[in-house]
């Protein structure tokens, strides 16, 4: 290979590089296909929520809200449960637990049920980790780009 074929093909890397919303959509296809086949099903709602979003060098993933409640659990207020989050998540600092704060919580359910729920808290049931989808993304990233400049 010359000089200049060699300068052609970095040029044309470098396009390729500044432009990731294939390679994004891919991951983030596959990533999402993961987390829903981890994800706790009682109605289907959270699962059906799991999705992604590609903007032009961005990633970004989401979910009903109560998803995060599920994945970390909920310390009652007797009962601690909830584990700490393990990286810095939609706004809330590592190491947080997430902990009711009241006797009762909202909803449809009889209230012993909801007072029982904010008394013992929830369980996690742990189903994605940031922390491992942050490598992922990035380890897929680098694989997928470094097969372009090949």
């Amino acid at each position: 290979m010359t000089v200049d074929e060699m300068n052609a093909r970095l040029s044309q890397f470098g396009q390729q590089a500044t432009n990731l919303s294939d390679i994004l959509t891919n991951i983030g296809s596959e990533v999402t296909s993961s987390i829903k086949r981890s994800a706790p099903v009682s109605t289907g709602a959270l699962k059906a929520s799991i999705q992604f979003s590609v903007n032009q060098d961005s990633l970004t993933l989401g979910m009903l809200n109560y998803g995060v409640f599920q994945n970390y659990g909920v310390d009652g207020t007797k009962e601690q449960r909830a584990i700490s989050v393990e990286e810095g998540i939609f706004g809330v600092p590592a190491g947080y637990k997430f902990r009711f704060k009241s006797q009762t919580i909202g909803g449809s359910l009889p209230f012993p049920v909801k007072r029982s729920i904010a008394e013992r808290g929830l369980k996690p049931k742990q189903f994605f980790s940031i922390r491992d989808l942050t490598d992922e993304v990035v380890l897929r990233l680098q694989e997928e780009l470094t097969q372009q400049f090949n």
